[in-house]
């Protein structure tokens, strides 16, 4: 009797440990280095016009134009039709950067391409939805700058 105790209050406190460790699969959110960077992205002619050449030298050969269809199966569509617009701009900032938890294709740009140039990819993709679109994807980005700022970046 007292080893099924002993043997249950063991397994309690291995649960308890795991419970409490760190469940980590890259959605955490990592400063920005680049004072400039603010979130939501900001639309500018300039900065989609900018975000035009970057996407197509960067991204478009596995996405494709934005609003489809992908030239690789794996690849999401950024348009209205697709599930990018379900995130806020600073994750997909960072994805970008440092390539979506459990991608198995796309690559990190890290190194390739500066915070800014992410942004200016951001802006041209957004660029390409409706306005009822942008302003719901907007407004969950301002939604979770609240949360970063309450609870910090990670």
């Amino acid at each position: 009797m007292q080893r099924s105790v002993v043997a249950i209050a063991l397994l309690f406190v291995v649960m308890l440990v795991s419970a409490c460790g760190d469940n980590y699969i890259g959605t955490r959110v990592e400063p920005q280095s680049e004072s400039s960077l603010k979130f939501p992205v900001e639309l500018t002619d300039a900065r989609i016009e900018a975000g035009k050449s970057v996407y197509v030298d960067n991204c478009a050969a596995c996405h494709g134009p934005v609003n489809g269809p992908v030239v690789l199966g794996s690849a999401t569509v950024h348009g209205d039709a697709g599930h990018t617009w379900h995130h806020p701009d600073r994750l997909l900032h960072q994805w970008i950067l440092d390539k979506p938890p459990l991608a198995t294709v796309m690559p990190a740009f890290r190194g390739d391409l500066t915070g800014e140039q992410v942004m200016q990819v951001l802006a041209y993709i957004k660029s390409h939805w409706l306005p009822e679109i942008q302003a719901r994807q907007n407004e969950g980005s301002v939604q979770y700058e609240a949360q970063v700022v309450e609870f910090g970046a990670e």
